[in-house]
């Protein structure tokens, strides 16, 4: 009868407190059995006067929770909960399981196990039990939507080891559908996409041989990363050397060896080595460079040109201001080219003078080089012009090609320098390049190229009927100019050829192209890039057999456990017959027969929104969160042809917002799955000011969040740092006193008696690029006028979330708000931001 008794007592405590809402968590995988001993000395009195006890090894015992040497079974809690049987003590071993919640919720892992141990939650420690009772242990959780990973380490200290677990959560999280289950799926988090494994850069041989690669892996949880940098022999395909030095930076390959430079800093002075690949001598080149921004070789790999960076002399408590430009802090620093002669060691300054110079190109034989020097002036839009110069290197020759251009361009030669290909706005060479419909200004940002002959000072316009917006060309020989190209939501990659003046597309495995080097003498070009809902990879192309061969994808592993919701392209034509792209990001869970929030996303400026995976408005992790993300791409936008991105300028408030109000429409009108009543809308930059007066406009969007959005068009004109030359390009030629109809009537500020439903205002304190006054005086108009708004801003950050901490809890302040607004679930909200009378 005792035992009796005993049994069912022992069964009684074995079992944590059940609530209303509970699981019982009874899949566990189980490592095998880790023998620990005791350290020498553990009776001897350290300078406490404390002895080492059972207890400190659970603290002093590191293991890898995912070693591979480690041996793992499934196991089913029962009933009497016994672990483990005889038992020896001091024996370590880890218990694995998997907790998944589809909302924000907080609640409490019950925990009953008669050893030492710690837990984790997504590898994080969040509970030390130093005790081995059977005493409940409560660990109070908040969890975000998604699959939780639950690990504990524990150390025996009895023969018979039991074990209990669930997980409790109160009526105000009744919906969030607990389970717990051995699946290690989960879906796309914030955390991933932070401390994803990437290239970072990649780099060719001339040979075609090697490639050279910087790995970084992020350090969970701090917002750092630790790179690593491999020479990969092609032939072989391996790796044949790794770069150790912590220091060492800007990798390059020299032009035409099998060698690579770097720059190693010391107290801001620089030396500059060069590796010999087939040898594996290291050569100093030069030590103690003072300031050094960045180096150039020369063709003919006989010199080097450099640029330093000298900070001006600290002004006093008062600052004269020579200039708009004038205000930016750092507007009188100033940077200088130097020649270093790799024979003789011999330094040359090669520039002087009150403006800084800009290297452009070094010709192929290493006789001239090509630089620009700029300076503002404010009498003639774009307030900026350039001065070309081609310079003799050995007689100090110099020859200016262009001088006070208003629209200056980026300048490369021609291999056999009798020209150069210039990267500009439509505008650099006058009407030449542009190519809009009547009564619309070209959009400077839509970059174009040109060929230029230095013998007539004759221009051609090459991109004028084409497309894409350039990113960047490489002029590799005589008949042919790859260049890489804004193509929609797509970057991609085109070759020019000459000869017939044809673009050919080249076929890539990725979306976009992150960075793309050819090499110099095989047809063959290394390139990273991602997918719409792919992290970086990293490929070699062989351009004549049009091959593409995949060489790496650091986050192969990470990722192998996440999944993701389809996607799909989706457009509509618009008032004016104008076809406007986008596409769909629907939830890993997606359910047809059910409907679903949706959040409405645009562009931030005139760039489109790409397919970029991750950035700073991960729509797959919105998806992830419940929610149909339809990222559209507006009027003004460039990678759709110039006459488009055209309807950028001048258009605050026009062209873009209609697109975004009527696509919405259309979008909910098609997509029966898409919840009408529950739409929200996000934008930053730009796209925050379009999210401020798009709430002026309609209602359709219940919610809708701005970050660093302008409320004023007027005091962003005057003082953001680019304000006023950011608006040389959106409102060419328009100012406060001509264009009322812009800086005023389409001006946030003085609609805000016409908003509509709700908003969050988020900004960075030092944001210098939009100030944050734009988000505080809209904030004030709202409040004012009693409508539904909040803010949040973010200490000491500037017009990007950067911080790893940080933009963490700016990402969930947006997750929390639409879940708050769109799903009625105010709990996470109401967590980061309590109610206070204030």
């Amino acid at each position: 009868m005792k035992q009796t008794i005993l049994f069912f007592l022992l069964a009684f405590m074995l079992q944590p407190t059940i609530a209303q809402n509970t699981i019982e968590i009874k899949q566990w995988t189980q490592s095998d059995l880790q023998s620990i001993n005791m350290p020498v000395f553990s009776d001897v009195e350290n300078v406490n006067g404390e002895t080492f006890k059972t207890s400190d090894l659970l603290k002093s015992s590191k293991i890898n929770f995912d070693n591979k040497a480690l041996l793992w079974q499934t196991i089913n809690l029962n009933t009497d909960s016994v672990l483990l049987n005889q038992v020896p003590k001091n024996n370590l071993f880890i218990l694995k399981s998997y907790l998944s919640v589809n909302r924000w919720t907080k609640g409490a892992l019950n925990l009953t196990l008669n050893t030492l141990f710690e837990v984790y939650v997504d590898n994080k420690l969040v509970k030390s039990k130093t005790s081995s009772d059977l005493k409940n242990t409560k660990i109070e959780l908040k969890l975000n939507s998604g699959n939780h990973k639950i690990e504990i380490k524990a150390i025996t200290t009895d023969l018979d080891v039991k074990f209990a677990a669930n997980f409790e959560y109160g009526d105000d999280f009744k919906d969030c559908n607990a389970v717990a289950s051995l699946n290690s799926k989960h879906f796309f988090t914030i955390k991933d996409a932070l401390e994803t494994n990437n290239v970072v850069m990649n780099s060719i041989s001339a040979s075609g041989k090697y490639i050279l690669v910087t790995y970084s892996k992020p350090i969970s949880g701090s917002g750092k990363q630790i790179n690593r940098t491999v020479i990969y022999d092609i032939n072989k395909k391996k790796n044949v050397n790794i770069f150790s030095n912590k220091k060492a930076s800007r990798y390059n390959w020299l032009p035409k060896t099998d060698r690579i430079s770097y720059i190693v800093y010391n107290d801001k002075k620089a030396s500059i080595y060069v590796y010999d690949v087939l040898s594996g001598n290291e050569e100093l080149i030069a030590e103690g460079i003072k300031d050094l921004a960045g180096i150039s070789w020369s063709p003919n790999e006989k010199f080097i040109v450099y640029t330093d960076y000298t900070e001006a002399e600290k002004h006093g408590i008062l600052k004269r201001i020579y200039g708009s430009n004038d205000r930016l802090p750092y507007f009188r620093n100033r940077s200088y080219l130097y020649k270093l002669d790799i024979v003789s060691k011999n330094i040359t300054r090669l520039v002087a003078g009150n403006f800084s110079s800009n290297l452009h190109d070094i010709k192929a034989d290493g006789s001239k080089i090509l630089f620009s020097t700029s300076r503002m002036d404010y009498t003639e839009t774009p307030f900026s012009k350039q001065n070309l110069y081609e310079m003799d290197v050995n007689t100090f020759e110099v020859k200016t090609i262009w001088k006070d251009k208003l629209y200056g361009g980026h300048c490369q030669y021609s291999p056999d320098g009798k020209k150069l290909l210039v990267q500009g706005s439509p505008e650099c060479f006058g009407k030449l390049g542009v190519n809009v419909s009547e009564g619309r200004i070209p959009n400077s940002y839509d970059s174009q190229l040109f060929l230029y002959d230095l013998a007539t000072n004759k221009a051609e316009a090459l991109t004028k009927e084409f497309d894409p917006a350039i990113r960047s060309a490489n002029w590799l020989n005589q008949k042919e100019i790859y260049i890489s190209v804004v193509e929609k939501d797509y970057t991609n990659v085109y070759r020019y050829d000459l000869k017939s003046k044809k673009f050919n597309k080249i076929n890539l495995s990725v979306d976009v192209i992150k960075n793309i080097d050819f090499s110099k003498n095989k047809a063959l070009a290394v390139y990273s890039g991602v997918g719409i809902s792919t992290p970086n990879k990293l490929y070699l192309i062989d351009l004549k057999k049009k091959k593409n061969e995949i060489l790496s994808f650091p986050a192969a592993d990470q990722y192998k456990d996440i999944q993701f919701g389809k996607t799909e392209d989706w457009n509509f034509v618009n008032k004016s017959g104008t076809t406007i792209y986008g596409r769909i990001y629907y939830p890993p869970f997606y359910d047809a027969n059910k409907k679903y929030p949706v959040i409405v996303n645009y562009y931030g400026g005139t760039s489109p929104i790409s397919r970029s995976f991750g950035g700073r408005y991960p729509a797959n992790i919105w998806a992830a969160g419940g929610y149909i993300v339809y990222i559209l791409q507006p009027s003004g936008a460039t990678g759709f042809g110039q006459d488009f991105s055209a309807l950028h300028v001048n258009g605050w408030g026009f062209d873009a917002i209609d697109d975004i109000i009527d696509g919405t429409k259309k979008f909910l009108e098609t997509h029966p799955t898409a919840d009408k009543n529950n739409v929200g809308c996000i934008g930053a930059s730009y796209g925050g000011y379009t999210t401020m007066l798009i709430q002026t406009r309609t209602d359709i969007f219940k919610t809708a969040v701005s970050h660093a959005g302008i409320s004023s068009i007027t005091s962003y004109w005057g003082e953001g740092y680019w304000g006023y030359t950011y608006n040389t390009i959106a409102a060419k030629f328009s100012y406060p006193w001509n264009r009322k109809d812009i800086f005023v009537e389409n001006s946030p500020i003085y609609n805000a008696d016409k908003f509509k439903n709700s908003i969050l205002l988020l900004h960075g304190t030092a944001d210098t690029n939009v100030p944050v006054g734009e988000s505080l005086q809209y904030y004030a108009a709202l409040k004012v006028l009693g409508k539904d708004v909040e803010m949040v801003l973010v200490d000491g950050e500037n017009h990007w979330i950067l911080d790893y901490e940080k933009r963490m809890k700016w990402h969930y302040t947006i997750m929390s708000w639409f879940d708050f607004k769109l799903k009625t679930q105010s709990q996470q909200w109401d967590n980061m931001y309590p109610k206070k009378n204030l």
